[in-house]
């Protein structure tokens, strides 16, 4: 797919298209970038970036881990 026909699809213009991808656009919009992202078959997801570890974690890490070696100790 070429950028001009990925520019059709998003609704935006080929430069303002290649000047992102060079990082020569000053204001690129989140509705741009989330169809954008659409167009090309991907989302995007916003998770916490640091959470504190919780007994919850734990308890998952450790059932993971038995499930790892043959099944669940008892």
């Amino acid at each position: 797919m070429t950028q001009k026909e990925l520019a059709n699809l998003c609704g935006m213009g080929q430069s303002t298209l290649a000047r992102f991808e060079t990082g020569g656009v000053a204001e690129f919009g989140s509705r741009k970038l989330l169809r954008l992202l659409e167009v090309l078959g991907y989302g995007m997801d916003f998770v916490p970036m640091k959470r504190e570890f919780t007994l919850d974690d734990a308890l998952a890490e450790r059932q993971r881990a038995f499930e790892g070696v043959g099944g669940v100790q008892r």
